[in-house]
């Protein structure tokens, strides 16, 4: 008797563990893309506070769509109504829908500020209108996806920098190295590189978006504690897109 109620105290407790874990990711991924979003809106002075909420009337998720796509896209419902909150979403999801393929988001579930498919969009809206465009230019090389390009693009700027393999854009980039290794590729007057390499990844990590932010005028979607605890590729993708 005893034995099954440890097992089940166990499985509990995993189960637990695992929902942290979920919120955890969900809060990280939410703070990174309302900092992403931020970095269009600052320029008409607009600005998300809340990601679940604030895109909720499809005012600045339209607006956010013409400034990415540069396409107008006609009037926007003021109204405060959910029936005018649901008519604007439904027209950027169906501007959406012309540029890719749109699966299982209905504009209720933006209004209602469903966390996981708000997630899923800005995602989206990501991969079609930044990382698309991505190119590398190599005669006689088979097509590249973005990311793919992106990865490549990352992996020639930090060739030869000690400490620096990058293969993916979650575990190669935890200990900071990598993300200063690409700044000083850039401009190597803005960080000593060899002095990194006794610091901790903290101090590393800060130190590029630091740096990023204060000398290249790079939005600091990251901070040291969120990739240490949960690094997603949504998050390494949205920072690099920057540069």
């Amino acid at each position: 008797m005893a034995s099954v109620t440890s097992k089940k105290t166990a499985s509990q407790f995993e189960k637990g563990r695992i929902e942290a874990l979920k919120e955890e990711r969900i809060k990280i991924q939410k703070k990174t893309f309302t900092k992403w979003i931020n970095s269009f809106l600052d320029k008409v002075n607009l600005h998300v506070s809340d990601l679940f909420v604030d895109l909720g009337d499809g005012k600045l998720l339209l607006k956010l769509l013409e400034i990415i796509s540069g396409e107008k896209l006609g009037r926007v419902n003021k109204g405060t109504l959910r029936v005018m909150k649901m008519e604007n979403v439904g027209k950027a999801l169906r501007f959406l829908s012309t540029k890719v393929r749109l699966e299982s988001i209905g504009a209720e579930d933006i209004v209602d500020g469903n966390p996981r498919l708000t997630l899923g969009l800005i995602w989206t809206i990501i991969l079609r209108f930044q990382i698309q465009d991505i190119h590398i230019d190599e005669e006689g090389a088979e097509t590249k996806s973005a990311k793919e390009a992106l990865l490549l693009w990352c992996q020639r700027k930090t060739a030869g920098y000690q400490g620096v393999n990058i293969t993916n854009f979650t575990t190669s980039w935890r200990t900071g190295l990598a993300f200063n290794a690409l700044i000083h590729a850039h401009r190597p007057e803005m960080i000593n590189f060899e002095s990194l390499k006794h610091n901790t990844n903290e101090h590393n990590l800060n130190n590029a978006f630091d740096v990023a932010y204060s000398q290249l005028g790079i939005a600091k979607l990251l901070d040291a504690e969120g990739m240490l605890m949960c690094m997603e590729v949504c998050m390494c993708v949205c920072f690099l897109l920057l540069f």
